[in-house]
């Protein structure tokens, strides 16, 4: 399977996996699955076919997901009660 092939059949997984996350959280976007996919599943596993990509895609979990939904709200919020509080507990 060529690269073309790997990537079309994995952007057709998410679309799949999309359809059940919706189901739970209905504000997501086919972005947030793809940049949860990318910065999660791609950083910490290697993939080396498409058996790989499909068990990682079946096996993404909706409350893992909002977790990450939440961080990224929080990280990228500039002025959050929440952000401030957790920088602070942080600093010490």
């Amino acid at each position: 399977m060529n690269y073309k092939e790997l990537e079309t059949a994995t952007y057709d997984m998410l679309d799949l996996k999309l359809t059940e996350l919706r189901k739970e959280i209905p504000i997501i976007s086919f972005k947030n699955l793809i940049d949860y996919f990318e910065n999660i599943i791609l950083k910490n596993n290697k993939i080396y076919d498409l058996n790989d990509i499909a068990f990682y895609v079946m096996n993404i979990k909706i409350n893992k997901v909002c977790e990450y939904l939440n961080f990224v709200e929080i990280s990228t919020a500039s002025n959050s009660d929440i952000k401030n509080d957790l920088e602070s507990i942080l600093e010490g």
